[in-house]
C-alpha cells in the first residue's frame, strides 16, 4: 500500500508553506522567529536552526493558439474541476519553466508545441504562493486530446472565451492579456 499511486490533493497543497509544522532537515518543531537583519518573521527549527524561507511555486504553462485562437482544456481534476483553463502546471524541481509548460501540455492535451515568446507571469492575490508563467505556443502535428485532467479541449476565438466559466484568476488575468495581445497586433 505504501507505493500505490496517489492523486495529489492540491487544497492540500495549497497549505504550503504557511502551515509548516515540522523541520524538512530534522523533524524538529518550527516556530516563528524574528531573523536578523531584514527583521521579518520566519518559521526556524528549534532543534537545527533551520530557516524556512518560503518563495513561490512555479506553475508554467502554453497558450496553444491556432489561427487565432488559444487551446482551452475543461478540468478534470480539483481544484476547480469542470472550469476552463490552458494547459500547464507545477515546475519540477531542477526543470526550467519552458521545458515544464512544454511537458505539461504534452502531459494534459496529448500536445507536442513548439514554444514561442514568453506571454506574461501572472500572481493570483487570493494564492500568492503561486506564480504562473505563461509561454505562447503553435501546436505540432498532434490533435489535442483527453486526459484524466483534460475532459474537454477547445480552441476559443477571443469573443468566445467563457469567461464566466475559467478556473483560476490567474486564468483571467492570462487570457485578458492574450486578448489585448491580439487586438494591439492587428
Amino acid at each position: 500500500m505504501k507505493d500505490d499511486p496517489v492523486h495529489a490533493n492540491h487544497h492540500v497543497q495549497r497549505d504550503y508553506p504557511g502551515k509548516v509544522k515540522f523541520c524538512p532537515l530534522c523533524g524538529g518543531a518550527i516556530a516563528a522567529r524574528l531573523i536578523i537583519p531584514e527583521n521579518a518573521r520566519r518559521n526556524v527549527c528549534t532543534r537545527c536552526g533551520f530557516v524556512h524561507f518560503p518563495g513561490p511555486k512555479l506553475v508554467a504553462g502554453c497558450f496553444v493558439v491556432d489561427g487565432g485562437r488559444v487551446l482551452l482544456l475543461r478540468r478534470g481534476i480539483e481544484p476547480a474541476v469542470g472550469k476552463w483553463t490552458f494547459p500547464g502546471g507545477y515546475v519540477d524541481f531542477g526543470e526550467n519553466s519552458a521545458d515544464a509548460a512544454v511537458r505539461e501540455t504534452r502531459e494534459e492535451v496529448g500536445m507536442r508545441v513548439a514554444l514561442g515568446p514568453l506571454l506574461g507571469v501572472f500572481t493570483d492575490s487570493m494564492s500568492p504562493a503561486l506564480t504562473v508563467v505563461i509561454y505562447l505556443a503553435a501546436p505540432g502535428i498532434d490533435a489535442p486530446s483527453l486526459s484524466d485532467e483534460a475532459t474537454e479541449v477547445r480552441y476559443f476565438a477571443p469573443d468566445e472565451i467563457p469567461w464566466h466559466d475559467l478556473a483560476f484568476p490567474t486564468t483571467t488575468d492570462a487570457l485578458t492579456a492574450w486578448v489585448a495581445s491580439t487586438r494591439s497586433s492587428r
